[in-house]
């Protein structure tokens, strides 16, 4: 009985995120039951942990009760909205997979089997690296199931503090960790099947884990319909991304925070890209909640919210603006650099943004300055089994992306996002101290991976033009795209 309430508690979220997701479209386009799948659980599982803050706000224990109660009334209402928007809005929208499948030739449809058996085989096998394995990872015992298995077996919301409180605490109700800093909606995400299972329980902590990975492949997948490709080649990235040995290592061990972290960064980055094509607002409704829960799932994702911003500026501003910020942003730069930098104080602490250093509130002191750590990075991207043939691949399509910049605005500002998020990477790992994670061969390729799947995407879209379908879906979103298709430079942003 207790593993029955575990899937409960496991798939009402993901029911109630799907129903809301599934109902920002009227029409049902290819693609959008496992977008909405893919975007509902990881929505549905980053609400709980919102509810479960609030429980603990309010001063109520730790309970399923509550957050299970309001996730059915979300459920209901959402499933009301969903079903009236798709009977009023499936005419009138008319978009439909009209017998796409019943289209494609034989060997597609072959194709497409055998890639989802194997698919299937291998979600499979990590499904039961989770079931049998016990707590495994390093930074899982000390960062991030702690917190969980204190609270699930107290079943009070204990603190958590510095080390110099925790010592200095009479009553011996605190309690401390070397992180105990960090945010706390991962450690939320494996308490909440343990207070279904009625106790602390490892494999119902770490379940949470596949069901992101499968919500991240469902999500790509969905998009990727959307985006045009057709079921195969859709399946064929998806496939790719799942057969990425370090997303695989994440799966099996589950614990770590970078699968919450990839799932929510690239979801919302797909999401961002998809409006920016198709200027889709349903589009841009998934991207932000999942970016600004960003900084809620890992302190580095303030850093990756961040990288929307120099595509957002690039989207609102045209012509002479566009050429005028670039200049002020040169000029702030060399300002910044001759003046020394500045520092100040804030309620968080002390802020320091100068040429050699950079010093920010819960991020951390980085010393800034050229490492010439080329040597493990690429050893680490290109030579070691990490990520089998993945920047290859990307090298590739960044060749043959160069003509659509001309051709297609939008694709100028996506390689503006993409070229953030890795101008981002080479400050870290070339001008701060983080070049010990690539010389020592640790956080490297975690931190790639929160970036991984929103540049396969990147890549899809490369690789594999739109469908007419896709193209359709474009019109309808955006009526002014039209004009666009005799002068592509005139496509919307």
């Amino acid at each position: 009985m207790a593993w029955g309430w575990v899937g409960l508690a496991l798939a009402l979220p993901g029911l109630t995120g799907a129903l809301w997701v599934r109902a920002a479209w009227g029409a049902a386009p290819p693609g959008v039951w496992p977008l909405a799948l893919g975007y509902g659980y990881v929505l549905g599982m980053l609400a709980v942990s919102l509810l479960l803050r609030l429980q603990a706000a309010l001063g109520f224990a730790p309970s399923l009760n509550e957050p299970l109660l309001v996730l059915a009334l979300l459920a209901l209402a959402g499933g009301g909205l969903a079903w009236r928007r798709a009977r009023l809005g499936g005419s009138a929208m008319g978009v439909r997979d009209r017998g796409e499948w019943s289209g494609q030739p034989v060997w597609q449809r072959v194709l497409f089997a055998v890639l989802l058996a194997w698919l299937g085989w291998r979600l499979a096998g990590l499904a039961q690296e989770i079931w049998w394995r016990p707590l495994f990872p390093w930074d899982a015992w000390t960062t991030w199931t702690v917190r969980p298995r204190v609270w699930s077996q107290l079943r009070e919301w204990a603190p958590f503090v510095d080390p110099q409180r925790w010592l200095a605490d009479p009553t011996g109700s605190a309690y401390t960790i070397e992180a105990w800093t960090y945010p706390a909606t991962v450690p939320l995400l494996a308490l909440w099947p343990t207070l279904a299972f009625g106790a602390w329980n490892e494999t119902a902590a770490n379940l949470p884990w596949f069901g992101a990975a499968l919500a991240l492949a469902l999500g790509f997948y969905g998009q990727a319909r959307f985006w045009g490709a057709s079921p195969w080649v859709a399946l064929l990235f998806t496939g790719a991304l799942l057969s990425l040995p370090i997303l695989n290592t994440h799966i099996a061990l589950a614990g770590y925070a970078d699968l919450w972290m990839a799932s929510a960064f690239s979801l919302a980055a797909i999401a961002f890209l998809q409006w920016l094509w198709s200027r889709d607002r349903a589009q841009a409704a998934l991207a932000l909640p999942l970016a600004l829960m960003g900084p809620l799932i890992k302190l580095e994702g303030a850093v990756w919210l961040a990288m929307f911003i120099p595509a957002l500026l690039v989207v609102r501003l045209r012509g002479w603006l566009s050429a005028a910020l670039a200049v002020g942003v040169a000029a702030l730069g060399l300002v910044w650099i001759v003046s020394g930098g500045v520092a100040f104080t804030t309620g968080f602490g002390e802020i320091q943004l100068k040429p050699h250093l950079i010093q920010i509130p819960y991020l951390g002191r980085f010393n800034l300055g050229y490492r010439d750590v080329w040597e493990p990075v690429l050893k680490n991207l290109f030579v070691l089994g990490n990520w089998h043939l993945f920047w290859y691949l990307a090298l590739a399509a960044a060749v043959m992306a160069v003509p659509g910049l001309r051709a297609e605005r939008w694709r100028r500002i996506a390689a503006v996002f993409i070229g953030s998020c890795f101008g981002m990477l080479f400050v870290l790992f070339f001008l701060t101290d983080a070049q010990y994670w690539a010389k020592e061969y640790t956080s490297i390729n975690r931190v790639f991976l929160d970036f991984a799947p929103v540049l396969l995407f990147w890549m899809l879209t490369v690789l594999a033009p739109p469908q007419p379908s896709g193209v359709e879906r474009r019109l309808l979103v955006a009526p002014q795209a039209k004009e666009g298709l005799a002068d592509r430079e005139r496509l919307p942003v």
